[in-house]
């Protein structure tokens, strides 16, 4: 699968911001054509080229995407090999993929801002030919209720139909640029259907818009819950009240054809994106790390944080999805460290902010190489009881300091020792250790060396 990590607009670099709480949601209108739950996708195949389609039974199409039929779900995410088809069509497709879906909307259940609001925002992705990417329009989700449906709407804009070479809004970069043509089969479930079947066959290549949150008529620090997607006719800027009722065939008509602006091919939607000035977030005054052999030294100020507010470090093995590897609250204590014990290879860390109002902000994202080889030193033992002594091996003669942070990164424990003859024995306090995970830095001259050494406690 691809997914989308990063991506240049108006020379400026935007990276993933994140994905908190996403839904996404489908607002089906019954029309001459399609009635019920019909969902309508397509999906890359690993073939090198989209065939047309054999009759037989016994063809096997292999696809690189795992199977789904459900749209909304295909849809939450920000991969670029499978997505949806005709997403506003009601009529007049070729191939019968013809939908009865009026509006689409993606919800931050929590709520995202920026104080940057021109450097942070959301692309639209479709799969489509060069110069002929579909038009929409789209309007930030201002207000939501306790169902998480939209309750107001902003100003309607409009992403015109083609490319930056004829007037159009979209982007399409060449092959050779970094693009992808894709393989793929349309497919679709009507409700009565217990699988997809194929219904036709397409090998074009990928567009992408993007819209900040300026544009989007978005102001600093203000909080919106997503946006919402609608077709390109209907009356034009149609009010907030207007886009809430999708049974007003002027705002949502239900005839759309293809050739009428319905043939979207949506994709990659559901992802908040951001230049590293905006995920810089003021709140986060620093935000470092370092490598030693297996280990990842991860430090931060903080500032303006308001107590109870949770900070949450992430780590990624493909800067697109973050997971936490350390969480707490934060008590007025500016400053973080975390030691991390990745797997050998590449990967991405950054701070994720939520505050009191649930709002969330981010770092800048820290990429960290972690390279083949082991520590040189040994640590022994490892699981001991407080008052316990440490042997230190196969470390270089000098003086070192030792530091021993608890599970929060805070030091509980510092001594300066003297490594004689490859080696050293230091003991850690009687008292005041509770039992829990701890790390064992080593520090010579002012930096730390060589890594870390986890070290259980128990009573």
């Amino acid at each position: 699968q691809l997914k989308l990590a990063s991506f240049t607009a108006n020379s400026k670099t935007y990276l993933v911001a994140g994905t908190p709480g996403v839904l996404v949601k489908l607002r089906r209108v019954d029309n001459a054509v399609v009635t019920g739950n019909r969902n309508i996708l397509y999906s890359e195949t690993t073939f090198a080229s989209a065939t047309s389609c054999v009759s037989s039974p016994s063809r096997q199409l292999d696809f690189k995407a795992p199977y789904n039929d459900d749209m909304a779900t295909f849809l939450n995410n920000n991969v670029l090999n499978h997505g949806t088809d005709n997403i506003f069509t009601n009529a007049a497709n070729g191939d019968g993929n013809n939908n009865n879906i009026e509006r689409v909307d993606i919800i931050f259940t929590t709520g995202i801002s920026s104080a940057l609001p021109a450097d942070m925002g959301f692309i639209l992705c479709e799969r489509g030919n060069n110069n002929a990417h579909d038009g929409f329009r789209i309007a930030a989700i201002l207000s939501k209720n306790g169902s998480n449906d939209p309750t107001s709407f902003g100003a309607v804009k409009i992403c015109v139909a083609g490319n930056g070479s004829n007037n159009g809004s979209w982007g399409h970069p060449s092959i050779a640029n970094g693009n992808k043509q894709l393989a793929a089969y349309v497919l679709r479930k009507d409700a009565a259907d217990p699988y997809l079947r194929v219904s036709s066959n397409v090998n074009q290549e990928l567009g992408g818009v993007f819209f900040s949150l300026t544009d989007l008529g978005v102001a600093a620090n203000q909080i919106i819950y997503g946006y919402s997607l609608i077709g390109p006719d209907g009356i034009a800027n149609p009010s907030s009240a207007q886009l809430l009722n999708t049974g007003d065939a002027a705002i949502y008509p239900t005839g759309t054809t293809e050739a009428g602006g319905g043939g979207l091919d949506l994709i990659s939607i559901n992802t908040f994106y951001g230049t590293n000035q905006a995920l810089a977030s003021s709140m986060v005054s620093s935000f470092h790390g370092n490598t030693h052999y297996s280990d990842a030294i991860l430090s931060w100020d903080l500032s303006g944080v308001a107590n109870g507010t949770r900070i949450q470090l992430q780590r990624s093995a493909d800067a697109v999805s973050f997971s936490p590897i350390h969480s707490y609250m934060f008590n007025g204590n500016n400053s973080g460290y975390f030691l991390d014990h990745p797997d050998k290879g590449r990967f991405y860390y950054r701070l994720q902010i939520e505050t009191v109002a649930r709002a969330f902000v981010f770092s800048q994202v820290i990429p960290l190489e972690f390279v083949t080889g082991e520590r040189a030193f040994k640590v022994y033992p490892t699981i001991v009881q407080p008052g316990s002594t440490l042997t230190i091996e196969n470390i270089p003669q000098g003086l070192y300091t030792a530091v021993l942070r608890n599970g929060s990164s805070a030091m509980v424990f510092r001594t300066i020792f003297n490594a004689r003859n490859g080696s050293a024995m230091i003991r850690i306090p009687g008292k005041k250790l509770a039992s829990g995970i701890y790390y064992l830095v080593f520090e010579k001259d002012g930096s730390t060396l060589l890594g870390s050494e986890r070290i259980v406690i128990s009573q």
